[in-house]
Formats: C-alpha cells, structure tokens, sequence
C-alpha cells in the first residue's frame, strides 16, 4: 500500500519554530546586533515547543520542531551570555573611571587616590583628567590648585595640560605635577606653558 504525503498533517509551528531559531542563533553571535536574536529565540522556543506538543496530538513530523527547540534554547543562552559579559563590561568602566574625592572622604581599600596639582605665577588655560574624560578650566596665579580623584584600577592615561592666557609673560613659571597613591608619576616647569602626562596600569 503506498503512502500518499498529502495526507500527512504539516508542522506548521514547528518549521517557523525552527526558522526562528536559526535565525535568532546567527544573530545571536554577533555584538550589538544580537539585541534583535532576543526575541526571535523566545519565539522560536514558544512555537517549537508547541510544534512538538502538536507532532504528538496528530503524528505530524516534529523533527523540526525538536531542531528549532535546540537552536533557539543555545541562541538563548548565548543572549544570556551577552548580557552578564556587558554588565560586568560596564561595571568595570565605572569602577575605573575617574570620580572627584568628596573634602573628609576616605578611600576604600580597592581605590586608588590620583593627585593633579599646578602652582603658577599667570592665569593659565588648564585641561586635565584621563584620556576619555578631560575637564577644563582657567586658573588663576595660585601655589596651590589641586584636584583629587578615586579610580578602581585599570589602564589610564593621566594628563594635566597649563597655558598662558597671556603669552607675553615670559618670567612666571608654572608647574605640574600627577601623583598616583602618594607616588609622582608626571613633572614639569616651564614659563610657556606645561604638559604632564602619564600612563598608569593598577
């Protein structure tokens, strides 16, 4: 007796199940771009998973189905993957990043203290801080301008920049400095301006 395969029920759910799941797979491996593989895996898990449960109800193929409910549970965990490698990512940066010490505020012990201090006979145009994160000012003659900052650690290039806001003042001097933990990593004198810069690893 020959078997006629129009009589056999589709997996409809199934294959869309699976197709999803495929997709969502690929997507999944790729930054940024694998926000989209979220939501094609969860659907892909839902209609694969009722692909399989129809397969029993009315014998149609679940092969598809099963293979979409494999794909689409690995996309899944490879978003979850993502989203833990991101947060650690971004609690990271904010640790290490540079944040001004409150006046009376005490260091934790995983914190290190980062010191920019300039003395200077002239006002001078000023730009200091870490490579991604500069801050501006103008400051006036002064032996002691001071700026104190935390960080939790990691790469940093520390730079304290002074120009005149007057060049025709050739006799002041002014001078930099960059101390990290108690340490001068960065010094310099000059009457035409200073540049400080150091590269710390903690």
């Amino acid at each position: 007796m020959s078997h006629d395969p129009s009589t056999t029920p589709r997996n409809s759910l199934g294959t869309a199940g699976f197709v999803l799941g495929l997709v969502g797979l690929v997507f999944s491996f790729i930054p940024l771009v694998g926000v989209t593989a979220w939501p094609l895996v969860i659907i892909g898990l839902t209609l694969s998973a009722v692909g399989i449960a129809k397969a029993r109800k009315t014998k149609a193929p679940k092969g598809l189905a099963i293979a979409g409910t494999i794909l689409s549970a690995i996309g899944l965990l490879i978003c979850i993957t993502w989203v833990g490698v991101v947060s650690k990512v971004v609690d990271e940066a904010e640790r290490n990043e540079l944040k001004p010490v409150e006046a009376g505020q005490a260091p934790t012990d995983d914190q290190h203290i980062v010191v920019f201090e300039l003395s200077t006979d002239q006002a001078v145009n000023v730009r200091y801080g870490d490579l991604g994160d500069q801050r501006t000012v103008v400051v006036d003659p002064t032996d002691d301008w001071r700026q104190e900052f935390s960080f939790g650690g990691g790469l940093h290039h520390l730079t304290l920049s002074a120009t005149p806001v007057d060049n025709s003042d050739l006799d002041s001097t002014v001078t930099c400095s960059i101390t990290v933990d108690g340490e001068t990593v960065a010094q310099q004198s000059n009457p035409f301006g200073v540049w400080c810069s150091a590269e710390v690893d903690k």
